[in-house]
């Protein structure tokens, strides 16, 4: 499965890899790793919950008491790749969806 970051989650990844302890940094991989394999398994590791009122499937997972992972999922087609194709869009790492 591809994946995508928003300038705001690349921006994210780049701090916690850069500024938070190991077991944080561990725990973001796995993770984006947990989310590539079934990105809309619901019984998964961070309470995943799909977001309502969005266009596309959008889940997020609790990576801390203040953090979650907001993810998409998209089809390939909506970046010129075959449609049966996913897209895993990653929006966010850090903060309370937009509450940082």
């Amino acid at each position: 499965m591809k994946i995508k970051e928003t300038k705001e989650a690349l921006k994210d990844r780049k701090l916690i890899l850069k500024s938070y302890p190991k077991l944080a940094q561990s725990k973001l991989k796995y993770f984006v790793e947990d989310i590539l394999e079934d990105p809309r398994n619901l019984n998964a590791v961070g309470n995943p919950e799909e977001l309502r009122h969005c266009e596309f499937p959008t889940f997020s997972r609790s990576l801390s008491e203040k953090d979650r992972i907001v993810y998409e999922i998209r089809a390939g087609k909506d970046f010129d790749m075959p449609e049966e194709n996913e897209i895993v869009v990653f929006y966010q790492y850090l903060g309370h969806y937009k509450d940082k």
